[in-house]
C-alpha cells in the first residue's frame, strides 16, 4: 500500500515542471501508525487470500480428492490396504472401478500433471468432466462436505460438477455463483466473521490471558461488533472454565501424589511395629515348665528358702552359725 502511494506521488511530481524544486503537496505515507500499516500489508499482501487463491485451493482440494479416490481403488484390485484417502461414497468408488484401467490411469495421469504444474487448472477440470461419472458428480455430497471443510465456509449447495464447470466454462453462470460465494466469504462483514471465527477455531482452547491477547489484537479489517463483542464473552467463559480445569487437574494429581506418600510412610510404620511386637513376645513355655514340678526340686526350694531367711549357707564342715549364735548341724 506505501509503496503504491509513494509511486503515484511521485508520478504526478514528475509531471510539473519544476517538481524537483518544490515540497512535494501530497502526502507519501498512509495516516497509519507503523503498527497498523504492517497489519494493512500483512492483509493486502500476506496471509489474506484473495477470492482467485480460494478458487484455486478449491479446485486443488477437489483434483486431490479424486486422486486419492483412484489410489484407493487400483490398492483395493491389487489386495493391498485402501490407505489414508477421505472417505468416499459408494457411488463414486463403484464409478471409479467399473472404469477400463487405462481410462483410470489417464485420469490419474492427468491429475498428477495438475500438481506437478504441467498442466492447467482448466485443462484438468475439463478432463475430469470428459472422464468422471455427471451424475454422480452432481449428487454426491460427499465430496462438497469435505470441500466445505477443506476451506472453511458453505459452498452454497454447488456440487463437484457445478465446481468443475465452472473452471471449465469462465464466463459461465457456474463460475459467477462460485466467485460471489467466495466473495462473501472474504469480504464484508459475514465474510470477515467467518474468517474470525475459523480462525479461532484453529487457535483451540486457551487459557484466560491468551485469549484475551487475542481479542485485544483487532486487525484493521476486522468486523467489530455486537455480534462478535458477545462471541469474545462467550470465548473468555470458556478460557475461564479452561483454566479452572486445568487447576484442578492439578490439584487431584497433587493430592493424589500426597495420598501415595502417605500410604507407603502407613505401610513402613506398620511393618516396623509388626517387629517390634514380635521381638517383645516371651517364649511360649515347654511341657516341662507346665508339668507337676518334682518332689525333690520342691525341697530344694525349701532349703534355698531357709538359707535366704537365716543366713545359711553351704559349709564344708557342715556346721553354720546363724544370727542368733545358736548351733546346727546341717544334713
Amino acid at each position: 500500500m506505501q509503496s503504491i502511494v509513494t509511486d503515484q506521488a511521485r508520478m504526478r511530481e514528475a509531471d510539473q515542471p519544476d517538481a524537483a524544486f518544490k515540497t512535494p503537496t501530497v502526502a507519501v505515507t498512509p495516516g497509519y501508525d507503523t503498527q497498523a500499516t504492517q497489519k494493512l500489508n500483512a492483509y493486502y499482501f500476506g496471509d489474506h487470500q484473495s477470492a482467485s487463491e480460494v478458487r484455486t485451493k478449491i479446485f486443488t482440494y477437489l483434483a486431490q480428492y479424486v486422486g486419492g479416490q483412484i489410489d484407493a481403488v487400483e490398492k483395493e484390485k491389487a489386495g493391498e490396504a485402501a490407505g489414508n484417502a477421505p472417505a468416499a461414497s459408494s457411488q463414486l468408488a463403484n464409478s471409479l472401478k467399473g472404469m477400463e484401467a487405462d481410462v483410470r490411469g489417464g485420469l490419474r495421469a492427468s491429475l498428477d500433471n495438475f500438481s506437478q504444474g504441467r498442466k492447467s487448472l482448466q485443462a484438468t477440470a475439463a478432463k475430469m468432466l470428459m472422464t468422471l461419472d455427471l451424475d454422480v458428480l452432481s449428487k454426491d455430497t460427499k465430496i462438497t462436505r469435505y470441500l466445505e471443510q477443506m476451506i472453511g465456509f458453505d459452498l452454497g449447495g454447488m456440487s463437484a460438477k457445478d465446481i468443475l464447470t465452472a473452471f471449465v466454462d469462465p464466463d459461465g453462470k457456474e463460475n459467477e455463483k462460485l466467485r460471489s460465494i467466495i466473495s462473501n466469504a472474504l469480504a464484508g462483514t459475514e465474510g470477515s466473521k467467518t474468517m474470525q471465527r475459523l480462525d479461532d477455531a484453529a487457535k483451540g482452547l486457551r487459557s484466560v490471558e491468551e485469549t484475551k491477547r487475542d481479542i485485544e489484537d483487532v486487525k484493521p479489517y476486522d468486523e467489530v461488533d455486537e455480534e462478535t463483542k458477545e462471541e469474545d464473552k462467550s470465548d473468555i467463559k470458556i478460557a475461564k472454565a479452561y483454566d479452572t480445569l486445568t487447576e484442578t487437574k492439578a490439584f487431584i494429581d497433587a493430592v493424589r501424589e500426597e495420598n501415595a506418600e502417605l500410604a507407603q510412610v502407613k505401610a513402613a510404620i506398620g511393618a516396623a511395629k509388626g517387629a517390634t511386637t514380635s521381638a517383645n513376645t516371651p517364649t511360649s513355655p515347654t511341657e516341662d515348665t507346665d508339668a507337676d514340678p518334682d518332689p525333690a526340686d520342691a525341697d530344694d526350694d525349701k532349703i534355698s528358702s531357709a538359707e535366704g531367711r537365716w543366713g545359711y549357707g553351704d559349709q564344708d564342715d557342715g556346721l553354720d552359725i546363724g544370727h542368733t549364735g545358736t548351733a546346727a548341724l546341717y544334713f
